[in-house]
């Protein structure tokens, strides 16, 4: 009898692996995932590789090196970004809030979705080369203008500038769930930021000229004591360059030493940076206990940390860039007194918020109160400092809108306009 051969597909050899289909993109997954998280010196393409389960050749027969997989993660957020907004039909004959808030829920839905790794924006602009930087720039700004069209819709008196900033603190706001862990069921969470977002394209901007503010926390003392000296250069290098591109020999040349003299006054260049967060919690307690001293009424009090919060940020702008950017390099034994310290912070916050918003829970008023912080770092680097100085009213205005989202009593509106409640509330 003659046998038949079967032509097909053959089994592989015994102990032979194939190479998944889906390689490419797990590799990008992880790879954005893990920048997201610990920045971009905090990633190796080894760990990378070891995650996904492949050898480090096999990660680069799909990505030449570790900045390329940095740059594939920037160009993943702005595509889904993109994507979310193509998913709302943007016809002008429909109602322009109908439009805004499917826009606003689409970005919100792919953003808690992607939550792991939609915090890659907080490190483009640092760690992004100058030749790819337009790109994404413009890519981002596109975003923000698709938004703010549909916004003027429905404001058509809003100016341009006033929109764009009114977009990019939504878009912060969003964003802000890539910057803690807390835990909310990702429907209640999309409400939340949902409502946020919508009495920001409510809120109404001062034009009137920015008064000067004094310095907050301001220290002058010690201008010849080295240590001193070397704290505040090394944070001057830190905000302009990333902790990790600045070394030792660097800090010490801007004060005339050798690097070995810098051990003197410091045990290592972490122990620099575990200063730099410990003055800058000094002086956030110290400004904050002064300025609610007096008010016992929970709105005032509120207002008054807003106002402290966003003047110490422009006041002290390269100490607060360190703040908010570098945790991730903290030595662990600073790290976990200093979470202490913010955790006490923001239950202070919280604690005005409640007796605001009496039904808001204790997680809500913590979940609104990091949106409304994480507004100031974010518009500050897209404004640039000295243009978001001549904002800091509007800043103001900002984050008492996200924190008071929830509240019936709103935020403060002209005499002739009521105050109307976010879409979606549900409260």
């Amino acid at each position: 009898m003659r046998r038949t051969r079967v032509v097909g597909k053959t089994s592989p050899e015994p102990g032979r692996r194939t190479r998944p289909k889906d390689r490419r993109a797990r590799i990008a997954a992880v790879a954005a995932v893990a920048f997201a998280e610990r920045g971009y010196h905090g990633v190796s393409v080894e760990d990378i590789a070891t995650e996904v389960g492949v050898t480090k050749s096999a990660l680069y027969r799909h990505f030449p090196g570790k900045y390329a997989l940095f740059l594939n993660s920037a160009l993943m957020l702005i595509e889904s970004l993109e994507g979310a907004l193509d998913s709302v039909p943007d016809d002008p004959a429909c109602d322009p809030r109908e439009t805004l808030r499917a826009q606003v829920s689409a970005i919100v839905a792919v953003t808690v979705e992607q939550r792991r790794s939609a915090g890659i924006y907080r490190w483009e602009r640092r760690y992004l080369r100058k030749e790819d930087r337009p790109a994404i720039r413009e890519r981002s700004w596109a975003v923000n203008a698709r938004i703010r069209r549909t916004l003027q819709r429905n404001r058509p008196d809003l100016p341009d500038d006033d929109a764009f900033v009114l977009v990019a603190a939504m878009l912060s706001t969003i964003g802000s769930i890539t910057v803690h862990n807390l835990t909310l069921p990702p429907r209640y969470m999309e409400q939340l930021l949902l409502d946020a977002c919508t009495a920001l394209a409510e809120t109404r901007f001062s034009h009137a000229p920015a008064p000067p503010r004094p310095a907050v926390g301001t220290d002058r003392r010690g201008q010849d004591n080295m240590r001193e000296n070397l704290l505040r250069s090394a944070i001057v290098l830190f905000h302009q360059r990333g902790y990790n591109e600045v070394a030792v020999e660097d800090i010490a040349a801007t004060v005339g030493l050798p690097a070995s003299g810098i051990y003197r006054y410091f045990v290592s260049k972490a122990d620099i940076l575990a200063a730099a967060f410990h003055r800058a919690a000094d002086r956030l307690e110290t400004a904050v206990a002064a300025g609610t001293a007096t008010t016992s009424d929970p709105e005032d009090a509120l207002r008054s940390l807003v106002s402290i919060y966003v003047d110490l940020s422009f006041s002290q702008r390269e100490l607060m860039s360190v703040y908010f950017a570098e945790l991730v390099n903290v030595p662990e034994a600073s790290r976990a007194d200093l979470r202490l310290r913010q955790r006490a912070n923001v239950e202070q916050w919280s604690s005005h918020l409640q007796a605001i918003c009496e039904d808001l829970s204790a997680a809500d008023a913590r979940f609104l109160m990091y949106a409304a912080i994480n507004l100031v770092p974010d518009l500050g680097v897209l404004l640039g400092t000295s243009a978001a100085q001549q904002q800091v009213e509007n800043i103001h205005r900002c984050m008492l809108a996200v924190l008071l989202s929830r509240s019936a009593r709103g935020v403060d509106h002209d005499e002739d306009t009521p105050y109307t409640p976010p879409l979606g509330s549900t409260h």
